[in-house]
């Protein structure tokens, strides 16, 4: 059985926006959890509130671009772990509702992408999503995953794949 597009991009947004649940749920527990969304790694970096934001956007747009439809915006107000969970099981959603033979026949569709605020480049979906999309959301778990464990959240790597392999993970350090 080969691999598809589809397979190397959806499903893997899905596991990474899991993992993040996961390791939001175990702050969530902690007795500074009410801190937590404003806890940053430095100073100049973004707290996790935005880590979550960034890395739900980041997928939308994905879901968007490989099925050829506007991505939906969503707004920045992730004040709580409840509205956390709540903007991730909303992309979780539509990242399911997504038809695999669309994604896997846009690939090949260029389009302009935006690179940052003053930047663009023609892309087409599987570059944009492997060398855009995938990368900043991996970055965005690891660091939300780096903050809460300089904040004293006992997260192991067997958390970080949690969302990767449920089955395997969930639970244990």
């Amino acid at each position: 059985m080969s691999s598809t597009l589809y397979d190397g991009t959806i499903v893997v947004a899905q596991a990474i926006l899991n993992s993040l649940s996961h390791i939001l749920h175990q702050a969530e527990q902690r007795p500074n959890a009410s801190s937590l969304l404003d806890a940053r790694l430095y100073e100049d970096m973004y707290p996790l509130a935005d880590q979550v934001r960034l890395a739900t956007q980041f997928t939308e747009n994905l879901g968007a671009r490989l099925t050829g439809r506007e991505p939906v915006t969503y707004d920045r107000d992730l004040t709580t772990f409840a509205k956390c969970y709540e903007r991730i099981e909303t992309v979780l959603k539509g990242l399911n509702e997504v038809d695999k033979n669309i994604v896997n026949q846009r690939g090949d569709i260029v389009a302009t992408t935006q690179l940052g605020p003053d930047k663009t480049a023609e892309l087409n979906g599987a570059t944009y999503a492997h060398s855009v999309v995938l990368p900043n959301v991996y970055f965005h778990l690891a660091t939300a995953y780096g903050i809460l464990r300089k904040e004293g959240v006992p997260l192991g790597k067997r958390d970080y794949y949690a969302g990767f392999f449920p089955q395997h993970f969930a639970g244990r350090k």
